[in-house]
């Protein structure tokens, strides 16, 4: 049975490798679609750079892709309301995959970064 809620962890970094924090940062989750992406969550950051979102499998499904079962994810990070980092596109990311041997979900958190912002 397919889990409905999956967690994302991102982590990000300044050019010299520290945690970004601060309360003027913040950090989008998207799926990127056709032609309107689907937006899957915002963070704060906290003190060590890593925000975190949860979101469920009806937050992927939308009418531009209407099949899609994996989302296309990547990250927009903002200081004070503009955007300053966009990540690559990770495509077809999976998240509801079944251990063979115990057939409970697994891969439900994915963990991406860090990402360094310059």
């Amino acid at each position: 049975m397919p889990a409905d809620l999956f967690k994302v962890i991102a982590s990000f970094q300044d050019a010299n490798g520290k945690p970004v924090t601060g309360m003027e940062y913040a950090v989008r989750l998207l799926d990127k679609d056709r032609f309107i992406d689907d937006k899957l969550g915002a963070s704060a950051l906290d003190a060590n750079g890593v925000a975190e979102f949860l979101f469920s499998v009806a937050d992927v499904f939308s009418m531009d892709s209407p099949d899609e079962r994996t989302p296309d994810i990547y990250f927009v990070v903002t200081r004070d309301d503009q955007e300053i980092f966009r990540s690559e596109v990770f495509s077809e990311v999976t998240f509801d995959s079944v251990d063979s041997v115990t057939n409970r979900p697994k891969g439900l958190t994915q963990e991406f970064g860090p990402f360094r912002i310059s």
